[in-house]
């Protein structure tokens, strides 16, 4: 696996963490207990986070989400760099062997949690990201109610869905409402 992807994969984590809170669903909490914790690493490739997941993991992780929240919501991009060098603040930047060469981990000086694990891959991940591709990038979905966040990839920079669902939502509702106005 190369840098690029891992660093694509850690992004992943990232949103997909915000993403577990999902106002769209029946029951918004997916994190509603270690099972679906368990799921949603493995889901992320951290089969070994998986297994020693905790119930009292749970709450701790969901102060995480939040945090990780508010970096896609902050009012400037130096809020949100912030944000993220707060959650990195705890860790060492280590130099790893992986399998297409060296790369950068950061590990937390003192892992209490699972959430003491994930928040330095997490932010590690968002800063490069700010660095590399600018905040812009970093979008919350205009389909309201829906607030899931991404990371726009896109060549123009217009992404503003979470989805290619939510994106029909809207033009479906933009659809019905130009019908409705041409038959009143």
């Amino acid at each position: 696996m190369n840098g690029g992807n891992l660093q694509q994969r850690e992004i992943d984590l990232a949103v997909g963490l915000v993403n577990t809170w999902d106002v769209l669903d029946d029951e918004p909490e997916f994190l509603r207990d270690t099972k679906n914790l368990r799921t949603f690493l493995e889901q992320h490739g951290l089969d070994r986070e998986a297994r020693v997941a905790a119930e009292g993991d749970l709450k701790r992780v969901r102060s995480l989400r939040r945090r990780v929240r508010s970096v896609f919501e902050a009012e400037t991009e130096a809020e949100a760099v912030e944000i993220l060098n707060d959650l990195l603040a705890d860790s060492i930047a280590q130099l790893r062997p992986g399998k297409d060469g060296w790369r950068f981990s950061y590990e937390p000086r003192r892992a209490r949690d699972l959430a003491d694990r994930l928040a330095p891959r997490v932010a590690a991940a968002l800063l490069v990201a700010v660095q590399m591709d600018g905040w812009e990038r970093f979008g919350v979905c205009d389909a309201l109610p829906c607030r899931c966040v991404y990371l726009d990839r896109s060549r123009n920079r217009s992404r503003r869905y979470c989805s290619q669902l939510c994106a029909d939502r809207v033009a479906a509702a933009h659809y019905r409402e130009r019908a409705k106005e041409r038959t009143a």
